[in-house]
């Protein structure tokens, strides 16, 4: 016998030896699973590249890597792990599948690459994986998908496309997978289904096409689905259904239509699904359920009717539902809850009065109601379910007088009072209580002291079962936020009474925020907070321009360039203007200066404007009106202004006539508007704005060109007689007075072009 065991010995050490010698990667954990394979599991994160041969056995037949950080690109090295069963690269930033990257891998069952940054998907992608059952590519970029993408994947049954960015399904997708059953196409922007896509998988029971903007479903599809037992269309855009919408899919078991815009179940809309077990019409439009809606719906053991618009609930409606096991009626705030034992008894009380058999046969046998958010609850609600296992009645701003509603309900092993207004537990309560698996009080003003949860603290520490949950303590303030499990009952106070409505209603959630309209508040108060948000910056940038004084005129285009504005950073700029023609010719000269005039140049008044003669005589200071008042006028250095707009060339001066040197060839053409004499500081600023450099007459016999400091604009004179010449060129002070009314009807004119600010 000792023989025995030796030789077995030594032929199990070397298998054993040849374990603890396995290689594994530092970012992995390597250990066998359930089913006896080796296996390499990376959740560390940090993978830049996938496993090596030369850090992992060949022979293993798991490998799952998981993020954060990874980094990874699937190459050939995968190819060298012949027995590879199940791989799973999750999370991993991976941008693409690659050519034949599984090429050889026999034995693979299972691939999932789910989470990645995938885009683009082809059928050199599976090559070779004849085998592969399952195939997750869920949460991924996927834009479109070419016919025959699948088509080396002929035994695939499981394949996962949800959340991805596909929006088009071309006919022949799915070539080649006849015995696919489940597809998942959930959260793509699809819009429509054509029938033709589901042509080559007739053997297909699960369709999940949840949120994909879906209004409406040719029912030809469904009779290219005949053996469909799940449908999931929930989150869509359906407004109706048809009465004929199932009729040929007669295996349905299951069917979501929640998140839709259902307004109505029309009558017999599901007379051929006999089968159907689990129906979900929850958070839709319904205000009303027809009598013949269920109608054949014998065998259905769950129904959510929960968040509609419901009024009430009609007896006729739910009459042939003698196996449902779950009703949720939770969030239709329309309904009156003191009829909904109306809705139940007169079942109770006619079978019962006829026949005892059909009374054990068609009574509801509820082990699963949920009414919460709807309310003030009445008591005796609750008699006809004496038999319930699960009840949620959270929501419903009860009180711990109202909490008697439970009493008929001997048999919970889940109670949820979550979000209400209870300040306590009484006795009776407790010694209910501590018969129930799970409770959930959380939410609720509770006040943790001797005569208000004293009794409670004590079962809690001696429940056989642990809850999910434990009541938390709202008062007093120094124990707001424990748990009741951690209290010691001896250091609590013996009764605190004062509750303010401001406290309770801080404690409780009671009021369903988002299912009672809450979401559309939500909206226009954001609506309301950006718009002062956009008024107080609309002020301010107001009150910023206010502050700084701006000139602004029109400009058109200047030698064909585009209209602009300019700094008005010039040291001094000129008007030169001409006389009339009834006075002798003289040309005078505006300056405007924004800093002091050098020591030669020209006097003014500060900052303000000077009058000089062409000819050198003697320049008059400021600008006189009528009364002979004097104006000055100051411009800020850093102003902006723009240009004058209708800004041409004036046609060549006679060859008698010497121009001015600093006058330019250009014109101001503009309607005669009269008005005073304070509009020369627009025009003074409009023209320190004319582009320096501007192009001078061509018949100039020697031109100089116009300085960089100051800018011309001339008032053409009109056609003088050769005789009056000579008198124009000797001047007078009668002509410089002359000279000065032609500047301020000049201002007058162009002030209805200028707007100061």
């Amino acid at each position: 016998m000792l023989f025995k065991w030796l030789l077995f010995s030594l032929c199990i050490m070397p298998a054993m030896f040849s374990n603890t010698k396995r290689k594994c990667p530092t970012e992995c954990q390597c250990s066998m699973d359930d089913l006896d394979r080796y296996q390499a599991i990376c959740t560390k994160g940090g993978l830049n590249s996938l496993l090596s041969p030369n850090e992992l056995d060949v022979d293993v037949k798991v490998i799952i890597i998981r993020g954060p950080r990874n980094s990874i690109t699937i190459g050939p090295a995968l190819r060298q792990f012949m027995k590879l069963e199940i791989l799973r690269i999750t999370d991993s930033n991976l941008p693409a599948i690659g050519a034949e990257s599984f090429w050889g891998l026999k034995y693979l069952r299972i691939l999932d690459l789910s989470k990645n940054n995938i885009t683009n998907i082809t059928e050199n992608n599976f090559r070779g994986q004849d085998n592969l059952l399952e195939l997750d590519l869920s949460k991924n970029k996927v834009l479109r998908m070419a016919s025959s993408t699948f088509r080396h994947l002929t035994d695939l049954r499981r394949l996962n496309l949800a959340d991805n960015s596909i929006v088009e399904l071309v006919q022949r997708n799915f070539f080649m997978l006849s015995r696919l059953k489940y597809l998942d196409l959930s959260g793509n922007p699809l819009q429509d289904l054509q029938p033709d896509v589901f042509r080559d998988v007739p053997e297909l029971k699960v369709l999940k096409c949840r949120n994909c903007q879906l209004k409406k479903i040719n029912p030809q599809m469904y009779n290219l689905l005949p053996l469909l037992s799940e449908l999931d269309l929930g989150r869509n855009e359906f407004k109706f259904l048809d009465k004929d919408e199932f009729r040929d899919v007669k295996r349905l078991t299951k069917v979501l239509l929640d998140g839709n815009q259902l307004s109505v179940v029309v009558d017999q809309l599901f007379r051929m699904q006999k089968s159907l077990n689990h129906l979900d019409l929850s958070y839709n439009r319904l205000a009303k359920v027809p009598n013949d809606s269920f109608l054949q719906l014998t065998n259905l053991t769950f129904l959510d009717l929960s968040y509609n618009k419901l009024v009430r609930l009609e007896p006729q409606s739910i009459r042939s539902l003698s196996n449902l096991l779950t009703l949720n009626i939770s969030g239709n705030v329309l309904m009156d809850l003191r009829e909904m034992r109306e809705t139940f008894e007169p079942l109770i009380y006619y079978f019962f009065l006829t026949c005892s058999k059909l009374f054990f046969q068609l009574i509801p046998q509820l082990t699963h109601l949920a009414i919460a958010d709807m309310g003030t609850m009445p008591v005796g609600l609750l008699h006809p379910f004496k038999q319930l296992r699960y009840l949620n009645i959270s929501g419903n701003s009860l009180n711990n007088t109202a909490l008697e509603v439970i009493d008929p309900c001997r048999e919970l092993e889940f109670l949820d009072l979550s979000r209400n207004q209870l300040h306590g537990i009484s006795e009776d309560t407790v010694l209910r209580i501590q018969g129930i698996r799970n409770v959930r009080l959380d939410n609720n003003p509770l006040i943790c002291d001797e005569c208000h949860m004293g009794k409670l603290i004590n079962v809690v520490r001696q429940l056989q079962w642990k809850w999910d949950t434990y009541p938390i303590c709202f008062l007093p303030k120094s124990l707001r936020g424990a748990e009741i499990n951690n209290l010691d009952i001896n250091g609590l106070h013996t009764c605190l009474t004062f509750i303010t409505d401001e406290e309770q209603n801080a404690a409780s959630t009671s009021y369903n925020f988002l299912e009672h309209g809450g979401l559309n508040t939500l909206a226009i108060l954001g609506g309301i907070i950006f718009v002062l948000i956009a008024v107080i910056i609309l002020s301010l940038v107001a009150c910023f321009s206010k502050n700084r004084a701006r000139y602004y005129t029109r400009e058109d285009h200047l030698n064909g360039s585009e209209s602009k504005c300019l700094e008005k950073n010039l040291e001094a700029t000129t008007i030169t203007t001409l006389g009339n023609g009834s006075s002798p010719t003289t040309t005078t000269t505006l300056t405007l200066a924004t800093s002091p005039a050098a020591p030669n140049g020209p006097k003014t008044n500060g900052q303000g404007l000077s009058l000089s003669p062409a000819n050198g005589s003697t320049p008059v200071h400021g600008i006189s009106d009528d009364k002979g008042k004097e104006i000055n006028f100051t411009f800020p250095v850093d102003d902006r202004v723009c240009t004058i707009d209708e800004l041409m060339p004036s046609p060549p001066p006679p060859p008698q006539q010497h121009p001015h040197p600093n006058m330019g060839s250009l014109m101001y053409s503009v309607s005669h508007s009269p008005n005073s004499a304070t509009t020369l500081a627009a025009v003074a600023a409009a023209a320190t704005v004319i582009p320096p450099g501007a192009p001078s007459h061509s018949s100039m016999p020697t031109p100089t060109p116009t300085p960089a400091e100051a800018v011309v604009v001339v008032l053409p004179p009109p056609p003088l007689p050769p005789q009056q010449h000579h008198h124009q060129m000797d001047g007078s002070l009668a002509s410089l007075r002359e000279v000065q009314q032609q500047l301020v009807h000049l201002s007058s004119t162009l002030e209805p072009l200028v707007s100061v600010n």
